[in-house]
């Protein structure tokens, strides 16, 4: 991400840096977790170039949901799930948290928002991609524009969005159709991926009342912009790359940025390159909005929506020119590759178990019936929340695969954080909170909460039934299977789910003032496609479908072993589904 010549700079501050780090710091050292495998990059290399969760899961199963893990340079062992009552003792290392335990989370990203900032360093790079938008900003910028885009996004104002998203999935089914068609009607392999980006992109930016065709024709020029974005810029990141992000932090912030705005690195050129397209035309529609709506003509888009509510707002609280242009950068990254995603590793799960797709495809066509027999046979956004087995199978593949990854905090002050889960320490105490000094980063592994399954036990544990007791899992025993079944009857009403998150007790969309502002949206737009491509076509797997992996690139992107070179990708092979009464 950076130039290799900022690399050479940055260690000798980074070396006296963190001695001194080390020196003053208090312990957190009684946490345990794997050794580390490099001085140099720590644990890092196993999080960040193994496939998503692969790390987090056997950590989580060793040691629990508390795990502690170095950062470069024996810097910072990140902390899995916290919990510890940490001494002032001397730690050689400076310490970071990652957490997924339901208790420690809600303080971080409910009670405590504002007390745990996003990092300055991934601010910057925020910035850089998207400008001084909702990603970026922290505090009362935050609060204030949030505010602002609140009323675009009500669950009222989502749902009159599903005929757009309904309306891009007819175009897709259209052309699978016309694919198959041409291949004597025999199941063709597709990378469905490609064809859901440019259906979530057209369906985004058509919410901001801008029409790109992109499912037609993929040549416009900010839909090239997008394709592969995020694998181009964040995708496979060498050592190097995972080092110098790491050690960005030790670097002032305006010289940090100085550093990214004009650093040579192809992937930097790429970012800077998409930001100034997105910005031409956001401010192209900043201009039209605005007019429309003094001649009283504004329409019900979001951006029309965003201008409105911004007018309305009072002097103190509206936002700049620059804020409102990064608003329609965030939401057409937020809200384009991570839902496209989502529904390509749902149809990958639809593949890998036929009897679930059948399933739901059953319950799709009756939905249909049913909507053909009344007078408007118009699919409304009460039909999909209707239809229980497709909403089961849309929460368990946002559970099972969460795009999002590994949100960042820093503590902002001494804290202490509850557990909903005790944990054992390395001197065998057991322990229900965590004291966390000010300044640590905190990692959150959403992968590990969205599959907390209780830890392997150790003879200590094994005597300590009431530890036992309260570890039982959020999901159930079976947290690492694709089961839909269990969303169904109320099966999830019998446990004590943890209140957090925005949808299902999830941590897909985060959680608190800081979760995904458009998840509504992303929700209506998974069941629109779903219902729409399921109920048509026959998923099933391919050989390069078997080597899919789940790629960390800041989000989570499919990726075939062995063919990484080519980008993201979701080869499946795709048919016409039988029809009812078919052999």
């Amino acid at each position: 991400m950076f130039s290799s010549s900022a690399a050479a700079g940055l260690i000798s501050l980074i070396l006296a840096y963190t001695l001194f780090k080390r020196l003053t710091r208090p312990s957190l050292s009684m946490v345990r977790g794997p050794p580390s495998p490099s001085f140099v990059f720590g644990n890092l290399i196993e999080l960040f170039q193994r496939p998503v969760g692969e790390a987090d899961f056997a950590w989580q199963s060793q040691y629990g949901n508390v795990v502690r893990l170095k950062s470069i340079l024996g810097v910072g062992p990140l902390y899995f799930c916290i919990s510890i009552r940490s001494s002032a003792a001397f730690n050689p290392q400076e310490d970071r948290l990652l957490i997924s335990d339901p208790k420690a989370l809600h303080k971080v990203l409910n009670t405590s928002t504002y007390g745990y900032p996003k990092l300055p360093n991934l601010r910057v790079l925020s910035r850089t991609i998207n400008g001084e938008g909702l990603l970026w900003a922290d505090g009362e910028d935050h609060k204030r524009q949030r505010s602002i885009m609140l009323p675009g996004f009500g669950l009222k104002e989502c749902k009159a969005f599903l005929p757009i998203s309904k309306d891009c999935a007819d175009s897709i089914s259209m052309k699978w159709m016309e694919t198959i068609g041409n291949s004597d009607g025999q199941g063709v392999v597709i990378n469905v991926l490609d064809w859901l980006s440019r259906g979530s992109l057209d369906a985004i930016s058509a919410a901001f009342d801008v029409q790109l065709n992109t499912i037609e024709n993929d040549l416009h020029p900010l839909a090239k912009k997008y394709q592969n974005f995020l694998a181009d810029v964040f995708g496979l990141p060498p050592p190097k790359q995972i080092f110098i992000l790491a050690a960005s932090k030790f670097v002032p912030t305006r010289i940090l940025q100085w550093l990214v705005d004009n650093g040579s690195s192809p992937r930097l050129a790429r970012v800077r390159d998409l930001k100034i397209m997105v910005t031409d035309i956001a401010k192209e529609l900043v201009r039209e909005k605005a007019d429309a709506l003094l001649r009283g003509q504004g329409n019900t888009d979001i951006f029309t929506l965003l201008i409105k509510a911004n007018k309305d707002a009072s002097t103190k609280k509206r936002l700049s020119d620059e804020e409102l242009l990064a608003q329609m950068r965030t939401l057409l990254i937020a809200g384009h590759e991570t839902t496209a995603a989502t529904i390509s590793f749902i149809f990958l799960e639809l593949a890998r178990h036929p009897r679930v797709q059948s399933r739901l495809r059953d319950e799709i066509r009756k939905t249909e019936t049913t909507i053909r027999a009344r007078s408007d046979p118009q699919l409304t956004a009460t039909d999909l929340d209707a239809m229980p087995y497709l909403n089961a199978v849309i929460k368990e593949g946002l559970r099972f695969h969460p795009i999002g990854t590994y949100p960042i905090r820093m503590s902002g002050r001494d804290d202490v954080l509850p557990l909903s889960k005790p944990v054992l320490t390395e001197s065998g105490e057991m322990i229900n909170e965590v004291f966390v000094p000010k300044g640590t980063e905190v990692m959150i592994s959403i992968p590990a909460y969205n599959r907390c399954v209780p830890p392997r036990l150790n003879t200590l544990q094994m005597c300590n039934w009431e530890w036992y007791h309260s570890n039982k899992d959020i999901w159930g025993e079976d947290a690492h299977e694709f089961k839909p079944d269990r969303w169904l009857d109320g099966a999830m009403d019998d446990k004590k789910l943890p209140s957090i998150g925005v949808y299902s007790n999830l941590m897909t969309f985060s959680s608190g003032p800081r979760a995904c502002l458009g998840w509504r949206f992303a929700v209506i737009e998974i069941q629109a496609f779903l219902s729409t491509l399921v109920g048509k076509f026959e998923f099933a797997m391919t050989d390069r479908a078997e080597r899919i992996i789940r790629q960390p690139m800041i989000v989570m992107a499919p990726m075939v072993e062995g063919e990484l070179d080519r980008g993201v990708q979701m080869p499946l092979a795709v048919s016409v589904a039988p029809q009812d009464g078919d052999i």
